[in-house]
């Protein structure tokens, strides 16, 4: 993997910073919406969460998530493909501590019932094309005219 690659990954999610965060439940797939903490070094994704929730529950130690963060106004999509666990580290929770988290939990980085959900990424897909602009419109053109895809760029990075 080229360095500039991932390090290109960590810039666009880090742009983007909410992500539909997909793990199982009874077999079946389910995503929600969360704020990304994206740590590159750490190669790491934090989330602030409340323990005592349906998707704590979901992501026991080890469960594969897919996290997926879309910025259609760049063109930019991304998905990462990891591990996750839940876990209580006050210090990391104060250090991530923000606005946003305060938000959606008020309770504060030090309740009992606050937590985070680490992610540990081992493969991503990155898909970049033109943004939405006069270009974007023009490639698109060509490419109905010529009868094929506009061109993107897909890049895939190994992170484990």
């Amino acid at each position: 993997m080229a360095e500039n690659t991932e390090t290109t990954l960590w810039q666009t999610v880090k742009a983007i910073r909410t992500c539909m965060m997909t793990s199982s439940r009874d077999g079946k797939l389910v995503s929600r919406p969360m704020a990304a903490y994206a740590r590159p070094e750490e190669k790491r994704f934090y989330f602030v969460t409340r323990l005592d929730t349906e998707k704590t529950r979901e992501i026991a130690d080890g469960e594969a998530v897919n996290l997926a963060f879309a910025d259609p106004g760049k063109n930019d999509w991304v998905s990462v493909e990891g591990y996750a666990r839940v876990m209580r580290d006050e210090a990391k929770q104060q250090e991530l501590w923000n606005f946003f988290a305060e938000a959606w939990v008020p309770e504060g980085p030090r309740d009992q019932n606050v937590g985070l959900i680490e992610v540990t990424p081992e493969h991503a897909t990155l898909w970049s094309g033109p943004s939405w602009t006069v270009t974007h419109l023009w490639k698109a053109a060509v490419a109905n005219v010529l009868q094929e895809e506009p061109k993107s760029r897909k890049q895939e990075v190994e992170l484990g």
